[in-house]
């Protein structure tokens, strides 16, 4: 067999493996009916990624939120970028599989009765460990709201929420 042979067999063998992992792929459960919404999700970070978008409709923010601190399910997502605790938890999503790139935007369709959403994600964990962004969309109103990062304080042992500032924008047609 050639050598290119080879190599183009391993490298689709690792695309077959990696279109299966769950890290790049959301559990995708519920939330398939309703009015279609085309959000489009900007990263304005100057040096960080975003790790897998989640967005729910009807979001139960207890369910993210606890006290000061957030739930264990959310605190899966925002430290290890796997949302599919916490869209178990939520009642379902719909997502951006992968992650998005430094100052890159995605844009996905999302369907839902909801007239509100939720949008959470991981910051990478390339510079701080424990930041996440999130949003809670106005569906009826559309336009664009404002992405903002927080961070859990896991890494400095406060275990409590803290704004740290803008990190992008997310816009509903």
């Amino acid at each position: 067999m050639s050598r290119s042979i080879r190599i183009s067999s391993l490298l689709a063998a690792l695309v077959s493996m990696l279109g299966g992992c769950a890290y790049l792929q959301p559990e995708r459960t519920g939330q398939a009916e309703g009015r279609e919404y085309t959000i489009t999700v900007k990263n304005t970070l100057a040096k960080e990624r975003f790790a897998p978008i989640l967005i729910v409709g009807d979001a139960d923010d207890a369910k993210i939120w606890v006290g000061k601190y957030v739930s264990p399910e959310a605190r899966t997502q925002f430290t290890t970028g796997n949302p599919g605790p916490l869209a178990a938890a939520l009642g379902g999503d719909q997502g951006q599989p992968g992650g998005l790139a430094i100052g890159g935007e995605v844009t996905f369709k999302f369907r839902t009765k909801a007239r509100k959403a939720r949008v959470t994600a991981m910051v990478h964990p390339d510079y701080t460990p424990d930041n996440y962004v999130t949003a809670l969309l106005d569906l009826q109103a559309g336009g664009t709201i404002a992405l903002e990062r927080f961070d859990i304080g896991d890494d400095e042992r406060r275990y409590a929420v803290q704004k740290v500032g803008p990190a992008g924008s997310v816009t509903i047609r």
